[in-house]
């Protein structure tokens, strides 16, 4: 059986609403790249796992007054394991984009820092000033 692989659009090829598909393509590319130097900015390497647990504590700065996240609460919203949180928490921690907050017993809760959030603002910025040709 024979794969075939699907090359990008190239320039000339025009998409249904008449954007020409190579450059809407390189405009994206430009995209992540800034996003992967805004984490380069704050701190935090590119990782997927890192990114869903920011976005978690961002999501949840845009809801609650005064948002705060355990390992567990964080597991289960994301879908990761305990000790795969720990490990994220522990780079993010280090990053100062995570600090703790306050114990409930044993319990340790989590909060976005300033600076978490001033790096997150970086990624909804870039978003929302993308505009593709």
């Amino acid at each position: 059986m024979e794969r075939s692989l699907q090359t990008p659009a190239r320039h000339g090829h025009v998409s249904q609403d008449g954007r020409d598909l190579g450059e809407v393509r390189m405009a994206a590319l430009r995209l992540l790249r800034d996003l992967r130097a805004i984490d380069a900015q704050v701190g935090v390497h590119n990782s997927r796992i890192a990114f869903d647990v920011v976005m978690l504590f961002y999501e949840k700065a845009l809801a609650q007054p005064e948002p705060a996240l355990s390992v567990d609460q964080i597991g289960s919203a994301c879908g990761y394991s305990g000790p795969t949180v720990r490990l994220v928490l522990k780079r993010l921690l280090a990053a100062s984009m995570v600090a703790p907050v306050r114990r409930l017993g044993k319990t340790q809760f989590y909060a976005m820092t300033p600076a978490g959030m001033a790096g997150f603002e970086g990624y909804i910025t870039a978003i929302l000033a993308f505009r593709a040709p």
